[in-house]
C-alpha cells in the first residue's frame, strides 16, 4: 500500500488495471496533436479549399465523436455506483432533471438568445478546461495546486476566447443565426463593445502567464512540462491561424471529444470487466453510445423541423446545431465534474 499525497492526484495510469494500457495513453495524446498539425499544414497549402468547407467537422461532429461524446451521461451514475441510482426511482429523476435542464435552456435561446449565447461560451470554456485539466493530472501525473485554476481557465480559453479574439465576426455571425433559429431576432448594432475585446485580450495574457508559471511547478516532470506548455503554443497557433468554425469544430471533435471518450471507454470496461483496449470495449462503448446519441439526432431533426422557414443556409443549421449543443453541454458538465471527483476518490480508496 502506497501512501499518496493529499496535495496531488493520482495519475489515471496509476491504476494497476490500466498502468500497461500504453496503446491508449499514447492515442490520446496522438491522435488531437496530428489533427491539429494536419489541420494548419493543410490550411497553409489550401487554405480556400479548407475555408469553403469549414462547417464540415462541426456537422460532422454530430455523428462523429462530438455528440456521442456525451451520450453515456445517462448510464454514468450507474456505471460509478452512486447512491442516488440505487434504486430505479432515483435514476429516473436524475433522468428527468438532466432532460428538464435540455429544455429550459431551449427555452432560454427564444427569451434571452445573448444570455444563452453568452452562458454557452462560459460553460464551454470551463468545461473544455476542466477536461483538459483533469487529462494532465490523470495522465501525466500533474499535481493539484490552488493556482491550478488558471491552468483551467486557460485551457478553456484557448479554444473560446482566441478564435474571439482571432475572427470575432464568425462569433457575432453564430449569435445572430442561432437567434434568427429561434426567432429572437438581435439589435442590428454590435453585440460587444471594443473595450470589452480589450479587455479580455489583457485577461487572457494574464491567465497564459499565471499558466505557465503553474506548469512549471505542478507538472510531473521536466518532460511533461514541455509537452503541457508544447499543447498550448500549439493551440494558439491553430485558433489564431485558422477560422474559427473550422479549427474550433476539429478542436470539439478530435481533441475534446476524443480524450473523453478515452476516459468513457476505460469507465465502462472497468465496470463491466472488460479490456479497456479491446475490439470488444469499444464496440461495447458504441452499442451504449447509440441510443442517446440517436435520441439527440431526433432532437436536432424536431429543432431543425421547427426552425426551418428561419434557416437559409449551412451557417443557419450550424447554429441551430450548436444551440442544441449548449443546451446539452450545461447538464453534461456538471455530471463529468462529479464523474471526475467520484472516480478521483475511487482510485485513492483503492490504494
Amino acid at each position: 500500500m502506497t501512501h499518496v499525497q493529499p496535495s496531488k492526484r493520482i495519475p489515471f495510469t496509476a491504476s494497476p488495471q490500466f498502468a500497461r494500457q500504453q496503446p491508449a495513453f499514447l492515442l490520446l495524446f496522438a491522435v488531437p496533436w496530428a489533427s491539429m498539425l494536419s489541420l494548419l499544414w493543410t490550411h497553409s497549402l489550401f487554405p480556400a479549399v479548407l475555408e469553403r468547407y469549414a462547417l464540415v467537422p462541426l456537422l460532422l461532429s454530430a455523428v462523429l465523436f462530438g455528440l456521442p461524446h456525451g451520450a453515456l451521461d445517462h448510464l454514468v451514475p450507474l456505471r460509478q455506483g452512486w447512491r442516488l441510482t440505487r434504486r430505479w426511482t432515483g435514476w429516473g429523476l436524475f433522468l428527468l432533471a438532466y432532460l428538464g435542464v435540455v429544455l429550459l435552456y431551449l427555452g432560454v435561446w427564444t427569451l434571452w438568445p445573448m444570455v444563452a449565447y453568452w452562458g454557452f461560451l462560459l460553460t464551454s470554456a470551463l468545461h473544455w478546461g476542466h477536461g483538459d485539466l483533469d487529462f494532465l493530472e490523470r495522465r501525466l501525473g500533474r499535481a493539484r495546486a490552488w493556482h491550478s485554476g488558471a491552468t483551467l481557465l486557460l485551457r478553456g480559453a484557448l479554444p473560446i476566447v482566441v478564435p474571439f479574439l482571432a475572427f470575432p465576426d464568425a462569433y457575432e455571425r453564430l449569435a445572430r443565426s442561432a437567434a434568427q433559429a429561434f426567432h429572437a431576432p438581435l439589435s442590428a448594432g454590435p453585440l460587444w463593445s471594443a473595450s470589452f475585446t480589450q479587455g479580455l485580450t489583457v485577461a487572457f495574457v494574464a491567465v497564459l502567464l499565471v499558466s505557465v508559471v503553474d506548469t512549471v511547478r505542478c507538472a510531473a516532470s521536466r518532460r511533461a512540462a514541455v509537452a503541457e506548455l508544447t499543447e498550448v503554443a500549439l493551440l494558439i497557433l491553430v485558433f489564431v491561424q485558422v477560422p474559427a468554425e473550422l479549427s474550433i469544430g476539429l478542436y470539439f471533435t478530435m481533441w475534446h471529444a476524443w480524450r473523453h471518450l478515452g476516459r468513457l471507454l476505460e469507465l465502462n470496461s472497468r465496470s463491466l470487466n472488460l479490456r479497456p483496449v479491446s475490439l470488444r470495449g469499444v464496440r461495447r462503448l458504441a452499442l451504449d453510445l447509440t441510443p442517446i446519441t440517436l435520441a439527440a439526432l431526433l432532437m436536432l431533426g424536431g429543432l431543425f423541423l421547427w426552425s426551418a422557414p428561419r434557416l437559409h443556409s449551412a451557417e443557419d443549421l450550424t447554429a441551430l446545431y450548436l444551440a442544441l449543443i449548449a443546451a446539452l453541454t450545461l447538464p453534461h458538465a456538471l455530471l463529468v465534474g462529479v464523474m471526475d471527483r467520484t472516480f478521483t476518490d475511487v482510485l485513492k480508496r483503492s490504494h
